[in-house]
């Protein structure tokens, strides 16, 4: 009661000293926990009935409560507490209010071995009064300890790691002994203010990887599951026995656990698989053609995987009196003159260009035209079955991406979903529109860990501490440590950056922010579908508040109209640039994809220049390509902003796809010269070498996952934290357009040339095969964990790239019939032929690559002269580009087409017409369904209600706002956490309570003593109010 009368400054310093000791007080129960995750607490048998609150589950004890009970909320380390072991802020509050316990012994409630005089003690330390002190008995559940899983469950990498543990050479400890490092860690609530002492662990780091980067499957506590039923853990899930996937053995049923997405790209391979064994299947004819002896001879001489094909081994010699060497440049075994001026051509005999072989080819582009469409009906079941066999947050929420910018308040949208729609909102996400607030408090966060690392253990990091630290390191710098610095930042750097961030991070944390957008997430599936059909008019309707679309009582605040939609899975938000402008999604996009188009065209280049010199090499340069470009892609990438992964891997998608086009099979057409086509050693032959390349180099790459070793088993055991370890297990990167671009490519090449190899179709077939299996391995045991895309890439490849290759093929397919010999010549009856060509003796003739060679014709030799039969470079002679390959295109007197020829090209031109109409009349349907969209509701409800409630579904996320973090292993929360209930996130760390990563906090830690911060107007934030009786399933 003194207090009262003492001055101003006093009374301050009292209640900073208050606050001191409580918080010493706090963080000594803390750093004593151990990990317990969900506690079972003892009480005394005069506490009865507290004791049967705590033995109930956390739904069913919210299902019994009286308002008052619900709203009484508990102090700060009453939600920490509730956060780091998986109870509810409700049922926290429950045992706090029932037990008359201050908040604050709540935490130390939930302490392993805590004794009664411990807790007299920290009671005494606070200010909060008891009306009697509980003395407290915590038992610590089964939990699984992931350091002491079964070796058979192991990874073979991982059984390795553990077995050379203990080996210097292997991980040389930064420690002097075995022991120190086993020592319990404390548990860190917040990041700390001096530089940590702990020692990271290999086991754990490993631990990581298989139970965190890698995907896994619940099983029963005797190990069993229903291999047709597989139920995906959540990462990290310690309370549940869990399975690693199984490469071989999963069902393709199952792999939409992996995502919509990755489920739909598996299903698509599997179906290409099929449709291309078919069309090999179809080709056979055409196959034993080519190898047959009526062909070339039989195609001795060439390899097994060659016959079959159409290249040409029976040629001949023959008289080209107008033949010039410009003609021959790219092909100087081709041309030949004597010393008298004779000139030779070498001409291919074969006759390739039937109308039987050529209708045989036709057939299969007529078959997979069908094959297509029904692939295409196909995907979208699985869309259905995949959906509907994984519950998803996407599936009980929509998104409002114009809600009014002072519409903070979640009880006032509740309010409005309940009034107006019947629909109860389980979990609210009010987005604001403070992206460079957040973004700065991740850069600062990620500057002060970097410093952190290169500090001595016990530093303070305090600014004065830094200051000093930073001048320190710059002035003992030489010329290479500055050289250095301005490559790789230290200290000083760092250190002046984060100076530079705190200044903005205190002006901005001091606005408030608009509302941009809202996540709603309803209870059931059926409030969700019955709010969008209410509430989906089209963006136009929207955009130009055209109320009469939308009934009155369902306006917000009875005058907004909303644009509501479904919302992409929460892991693929990219919460830090949810709020882009048009133009700032444009301008860098546009940089990006001219920046693609320039290395596409240098690498066109040195594959050209490479093929001139050494054929082989240049099959080999283009599979190595295909495997760096989309790291140059993904690079590149990163200089764009986007709202949602989908779009990351949209735009990825269409750059690596138009450089492996380009790259493998337009180039090869290109850099090819036209003559060399059915050469021995021609383009066939390096098709060949493209895919050998495509299903032995790639997949021998990707299967030994060279990169990921080195970073697991020696950058990992070399790493100074635990966050570095995990980092360096996280995995493989990839992305899911990557992937569908590799099978597209695949596809692109087997079409493109499936008239001169039809071989390829079995390649192909073969190669995506391997691919099936190869990519399943990886996914489930290298692979870092894919976001759950949804439909976008599969949609976007359905739509663009199988009718672009059907229209490809046709087109490409007529001029590769019209080209048959592929010789450039003419027959030409000369009388003034000069006698001298049918000497009796053999002439001797020179190459223009200087070959010498022996040359003696019959006298039933005819002449020939040359003629351009590349239709599709001949536009110079015809001043355009013939189109569509047709027989009428031929010089007049420089015909080169057999009868059947001609009307074989006839045929595959105008049916390369039609297919082009088709292709375009697609395109602006799919333009047409667009646009409409902007005037009319695009939902439409394509799967079964599973009548499943959202608080039901065990593993299940909430919209939380978070964005990931090249220095932390999990990601930085941009909301605070204290009152969301742990279950909604889709991960926890072991070490770390999800407070730790709550970045509001360090913006109180920055201005919280001098400003107080309004979390709801600076801060996105969550509210979540549970249905009752909706208990969680096991």
């Amino acid at each position: 009661s003194d207090e009262h009368h003492l001055p101003m400054d006093e009374q301050l310093q009292k209640e900073k000293e208050k606050d001191k000791r409580r918080l010493e007080a706090e963080v000594r129960i803390h750093s004593i926990l151990s990990g317990i995750t969900q506690p079972r607490i003892t009480l005394p048998e005069h506490n009865a009935p507290m004791q049967s609150i705590l033995n109930q589950n956390d739904q069913s004890v919210i299902s019994h409560l009286t308002d008052s009970e619900i709203s009484h909320q508990p102090s700060t380390v009453g939600r920490v507490a509730s956060s780091l072991y998986g109870l509810s802020s409700s049922l926290s509050s429950t045992i706090i209010s029932s037990s008359k316990l201050p908040s604050h012994l709540f935490s130390a409630m939930v302490w392993k071995g805590t004794a009664e005089e411990d807790l007299t003690e920290l009671q005494n330390e606070t200010d909060d009064e008891v009306e009697e002190p509980l003395p407290l008995i915590v038992k610590s559940p089964p939990k699984i300890d992931f350091l002491k899983d079964d070796s058979s469950e192991m990874t073979r990498s991982r059984r390795i790691a553990l077995a050379n543990i203990n080996k210097k050479w292997y991980y040389p400890r930064p420690i002097s002994s075995t022991e120190e490092a086993d020592q319990p860690m404390a548990m860190e609530i917040r990041p700390p203010h001096i530089t940590s002492k702990k020692i990271p662990s290999l086991e754990k780091a490993w631990a990581y990887f298989e139970h965190f980067a890698l995907s896994r499957h619940l099983v029963e506590e005797d190990g069993s599951y229903d291999n047709h039923d597989l139920k995906r853990a959540e990462p990290g899930e310690c309370n549940l026995p869990t399975k690693l996937y199984n490469p071989i053995s999963t069902p393709q049923s199952q792999m939409g656990d992996f995502g919509l997405g990755v489920g739909l790209y598996f299903s698509t391979l599997q179906s290409l698989i099929v449709l291309t064994t078919i069309a090999g299947l179809i080709n056979i004819p055409n196959f034993m053609y080519f190898s047959g002896p009526n062909y070339s001879n039989g195609q001795e001489s060439l390899l097994i995987f060659l016959k079959g094909s159409a290249i040409c081994t029976k040629t001949e010699w023959v008289p080209c009196p107008d033949c010039k060497k410009v003609n021959f440049l790219n092909t100087e075994n081709r041309f030949a003159e004597t010393a008298d001026g004779l000139i030779f051509a070498l001409r291919n005999t074969c006759d390739g260009a039937t109308l039987s072989q050529g209708m045989i080819n036709y057939g299969t582009l007529l078959f997979l035209f069908f094959g297509i469409i029904a692939l295409t009906i196909y995907l979208r079941k699985q869309e259905i079955k995949f959906d509907e066999d994984e519950q998803t947050a996407q599936d009980y929420s929509i998104q409002i991406t114009n809600p009014p910018e002072d519409a903070r308040d979640p009880d006032e949208w509740r309010q409005y979903f309940k009034e107006f729609l019947d629909a109860h909102a389980t979990v609210i996400t009010i987005a604001l529109d403070n992206d460079p607030l957040i973004r700065a408090l991740r850069e600062r966060r990620e500057c002060m860990h970097r410093i952190e690392i290169n500090l001595d253990p016990g530093t303070s990091l305090d600014q004065l501490t830094l200051s000093k630290i930073a001048a320190d390191v710059e002035v003992s710098r030489k010329i290479l440590g500055k050289i250095l610095a301005k490559l790789s930042p230290g200290i000083p750097e760092l250190f002046g950056r984060i100076a530079e961030l705190e200044a903005k991070i205190k002006g901005w944390a001091q606005l408030e922010y608009p509302c941009s957008n809202v996540f709603v997430t309803f209870e059931t599936e059926e409030e969700q579908r019955k709010v969008l059909e209410a509430l989906s008019v089209g963006s136009y309707h929207v955009k130009h508040k055209n109320l009469k679309k939308v009934k009155q009582q369902h306006l917000f605040r009875k005058k907004y109209m909303l644009n509501v939609e479904e919302p992409d899975e929460p892991n693929t938000i990219r919460w830090a640039d949810l709020n882009l402008k048009l133009k700032d999604i444009l301008k860098p996009l546009a940089s990006t994809t001219i920046c693609s188009f320039i290395v596409i065209l240098l690498i066109i280049f040195l594959i050209k220049s490479i093929n001139n010199s050494t054929p082989a090499f240049a099959a080999i340069a283009i599979a190595l390509f295909n495997i760096c470009f989309p790291e140059v892609a993904k690079m590149l990438t990163k200089f764009e902003r986007h709202a949602s992964e989908s779009n990351i891997q949209t735009s990825l998608y269409f750059k690596i796809a138009l450089f492996r086009w380009s790259t493998t099979a337009i180039a090869m057409t290109i850099i090819t010269p036209f003559k060399s086509i059915l050469n021995e050693k021609g383009l066939i032959d390096s098709i060949f070498l493209i895919f050998f390349a495509e299903i032995i180099t790639t997949n021998v790459i990707q299967y030994f996952d060279f990169a990921g070793q080195f970073k697991r088993h020696v950058l990992a055991p070399r790493a100074v934290t635990q966050d570095a370890m995990n980092l360096c297990m996280q995995g493989t990167e990839i992305s899911l357009a990557e992937r569908y671009t590799n099978m597209t490519k695949i596809l692109f090449l087997a079409m493109w040339y499936s008239s001169i190899y039809p071989c390829g179709f079995f390649m192909c077939a073969f190669a995506l095969f391997v691919n099936y299996y190869m990519d399943r391995f990886s996914l489930m045991r290298s692979w870092k964990r894919l976001p759950h895309l949804g439909t976008g890439i599969s949609a976007f490849s359905r739509r663009y790239f199988f009718t672009t290759a059907l229209v490809v093929m046709s087109i490409i397919s007529a001029y590769m019939w019209s080209g048959f010999p592929f010789d450039d010549l003419c027959e030409y009856n000369d009388s003034e032929l000069n006698p001298d060509y049918y000497k009796t003796d053999p002439v001797t003739a020179k190459c223009l690559n200087d070959t010498v060679i022996q040359i003696q014709l019959s006298n039933e030799t005819n002449s020939y002269r040359f003629c351009n039969q590349d239709l599709l470079t001949s536009g110079k002679e015809f001043g355009f580009s013939p189109f569509p390959a047709l027989s009428v295109w031929q010089p007049k007197g420089f015909e080169w087409m057999s009868d059947d020829q001609e009307q074989l090209v006839d045929i595959y031109g105008w049916t390369s017409v039609g297919y082009l109409c088709v292709g375009i009349g697609l395109f602006v349907y799919f333009f047409l369904a667009d646009f409409w969209k902007m005037f009319h509701s695009d939902y439409k409800n394509q799967t079964e209600d599973q009548g499943i409630r959202f608080s039901q579904v065990q593993s299940i996320s909430a919209y939380i706002p978070q964005i990931s973090s090249t220095v932390f292993s999990f990601p930085l929360l941009a909301c605070g956490v204290e009152e969301i209930d742990p279950d909604l996130f889709d991960w926890t760390d072991p070490d770390r309570p999800h407070l730790y990563y709550d970045l509001t906090k360090d913006a109180d830690e920055l201005i919280g003593e001098v400003l107080s911060i309004h979390h709801d107007k600076n801060f996105s934030f969550i509210s979540h109010v549970p249905c009752r009786n909706s208990n969680k399933s096991s």
